[in-house]
């Protein structure tokens, strides 16, 4: 590339350049908003509940004669996937069983025993753009 004298109207053309990029940085920093909302979820008496896309996310901590936890989430929006709230790689749990009922469905999430459902205990439910952080 040839070196060329910075003649006035090339100045005058870079620093427009320049003014409408800073002013575009400026006004999408100024009116972000993250599409994502987390809803937070406390299990007091083995449920909870959260309104979520103009309906309810009902959830139940089922626990078992074995000693065995399991999750049941019944909504109307299918969720993504559940996942403990740690630094773990591998913390997906998987749905186990759906069940239908009308016009919301039941998505039962069995819980390893590696997860213990205690005051420490954080599970995040994803759906399409929403979270719903579930306390224990």
């Amino acid at each position: 590339m040839a070196a060329e004298k910075l003649t006035t109207g090339r100045l005058v053309q870079i620093l427009v350049v320049m003014s409408v990029l800073i002013t575009a940085f400026i006004w999408r920093t100024m009116n972000y908003s993250s599409n994502e909302t987390a809803l937070i979820c406390q299990i007091s008496v083995g449920a909870c509940s959260v309104s979520l896309e103009r309906s309810t996310v009902a959830i139940h901590l089922l626990k078992q004669e074995d000693g065995e936890e399991s999750l049941a989430v019944t909504s109307r929006v299918k969720p993504l996937n559940l996942r403990v709230d740690s630094e773990r790689e591998n913390n997906v749990l998987l749905q186990q069983k759906i069940v239908r009922d009308n016009s919301e469905t039941t998505y039962i999430y069995v819980l390893p025993e590696s997860v213990k459902t205690g005051p420490n205990q954080k599970l995040i439910l994803f759906f399409d753009q929403d979270q719903i952080a579930i306390n224990f």
